[in-house]
């Protein structure tokens, strides 16, 4: 009887152990799925970039730099690091940002301020966004929405009780609400605004409770209400949105050429042979790169971009859930929400239903800063996955 109890006990733990190693098994090949998926959709969105950046800005870069190429060039130099930037981030193990959150949140805050530094900041305009470094420029606030994730998803993963107040949201109500501030008053709303968004989605995500979500809402509308003064633009820009043949050759000259370069059916007129681009476009490589996609491209080419970042956002939301970690969890949405909201905002610029943001759209428009965080991102995400897939394999 002894020996009967004794074989009945293995056979259980035998299948246990089999049962388990298969759900090991298929969990590591659905993640192993959804990170190809996510790695695919974004080297398509930069081979699609870097064709419509030479289209946008063969002409400019001829009349500018007497070669045709100058601009596709330094966007292929910025692609190519932040590639480089993508396999340093993979290869950083995610706890060094714990064991660091203090000194990158330190950092953070020195980058947001040093734009407005005499002799260190750079203008245009009004706007103090860029921090000078003598051969280049760079957006502090692309620097910042990277830190506030990082902080973001550490604090997170280090307190069970998510709905302390103190403990919890205190801290990163007053990161956010600092960052969101901050970059306001660089007169960079619109990345405020994401910055805002990135930490809402990622605090309602890790469990924060929507009543201290919608406090973070409503103190950062506060102070835009506060120092409103100091966005007159903005309303320039709504009005444009809302009635641009009120005056069509000033503030809704951008907005009505955009919406027409919708208007060349499902093929469009051919990569290249788009003129919307060169006559009325002010900045048709950057924050209109998508409506020289639509007129060059027609629907077809809008339908690739629009389904390749759902793509994109759709399997890091199921990479996030498979890997069953707050901390990386939190991580991979922080990451794929900055980018995935940016591209959403400037898509919807660009068909005319949300005001002029001055956007770019994420691994297409041509530009340094935001091609190199944002594949550093892609980084992290999939560093991510592969802590699990290696602690899955090791368990």
């Amino acid at each position: 009887m002894d020996s009967f109890l004794r074989k009945e006990l293995l056979r259980d733990t035998v299948y246990c152990l089999s049962d388990g190693r298969k759900d090991r098994e298929l969990s590591c090949r659905k993640a192993k799925f959804y990170i190809q998926m996510v790695m695919i959709s974004v080297f398509s969105l930069i081979v699609i970039g870097l064709a419509f950046v030479l289209s946008t800005t063969y002409s400019l870069s001829l009349h500018k730099f007497g070669n045709p190429f100058v601009l596709f060039g330094r966007q292929f130099l910025w692609v190519v690091v932040g590639i480089v930037a993508m396999l340093v981030f993979s290869r950083i193990d995610t706890s060094v940002y714990g064991k660091f959150v203090k000194f990158i949140l330190l950092f953070g805050i020195l980058i947001s301020i040093l734009p407005f530094i005499p002799g260190v900041g750079k203008a245009r305009g009004d706007a103090y966004r860029w921090i000078n470094l003598g051969i280049l420029n760079i957006s502090s606030s692309e620097i910042v929405k990277m830190v506030l994730i990082l902080y973001i998803s550490v604090v997170l993963s280090r307190k069970k009780d998510k709905s302390n107040f103190l403990n919890v949201f205190l801290p990163i109500f007053v990161v956010s609400v600092l960052f969101f501030v901050v970059v306001s008053l660089q007169l960079d709303v619109s990345m405020a605004f994401l910055v805002l968004v990135s930490s809402i989605v990622i605090m309602y995500v890790g469990g924060i409770p929507p009543l201290q979500v919608i406090l973070t809402v409503l103190v950062s509308f506060f102070f835009i209400l506060l120092f409103g003064e100091k966005f007159p633009y903005l309303q320039n820009r709504i009005l444009a949105f809302l009635d641009p043949w009120s005056d069509p050759f000033g503030r809704g000259y951008h907005s009505i050429y955009m919406v027409k370069s919708f208007q060349n059916g499902v093929f469009g007129v051919g990569v290249g042979n788009g003129s919307i681009k060169e006559k009325y476009l002010p900045e048709a490589h950057t924050d209109s790169v998508f409506a020289v996609i639509g007129e060059e491209a027609g629907l077809i080419g809008a339908l690739v971009v629009l389904t390749l970042f759902t793509t994109f956002f759709y399997y890091s939301l199921k990479l996030a859930v498979e890997v069953e970690d707050l901390y990386r969890s939190s991580l991979i949405v922080g990451f794929s929400t900055v980018i995935s909201v940016w591209a959403i905002v400037n898509i919807i610029v660009n068909i005319g239903l949300l005001p002029p943001t001055g956007t770019n759209l994420p691994l297409l428009s041509y530009g340094g800063a935001n091609m190199v965080t944002s594949l550093a991102g892609v980084g992290i995400i999939y560093r991510c996955y592969r802590e699990f897939s290696t602690c899955r394999k090791d368990t």
